[in-house]
């Protein structure tokens, strides 16, 4: 008989026909929350975009209260935003909004956005 002591694993373990699933806690199952969450939370976002009415009020908040770290969060709402309304003119204050940041920092807003790793 061969020495097996080097073995981690027992691969007759893995064998389909014994199949046994280690997820017996059920508890935890169901409609995900934490997305629930995220959604609202997003469209609360669009909510209070929308508000501002004047594009110019936009460009005023824009260009003195913002760090470019924080119009990269923002353009992440506009985005998801964006893909849950279906209200026109909601999706027209987020295209505002979007207007203006790509105004004052550039296409690399966009860029930071869809080449990040954390999503909504």
């Amino acid at each position: 008989m061969h020495n097996t002591e080097y073995r981690k694993y027992n691969v007759d373990d893995f064998d389909p026909a014994q199949f046994y699933d280690h997820h017996d806690n059920l508890e935890d199952c169901g409609p995900d929350e934490e997305k629930d969450l995220k959604d609202n939370s997003t469209l609360l976002v669009a909510h209070v975009l929308h508000s501002f009415k004047s594009s110019d009020l936009v460009q005023e908040i824009i260009d003195n209260q913002l760090s470019m770290d924080e119009a990269d969060i923002l353009m992440k709402y506009i985005y998801k935003a964006m893909q849950l309304s279906s209200d026109g003119s909601t999706c027209q204050s987020l295209m505002t909004w979007h207007s203006v940041l790509v105004a004052k920092f550039g296409q690399g807003a966009i860029v930071r956005v869809f080449a990040g790793r954390q999503r909504l």
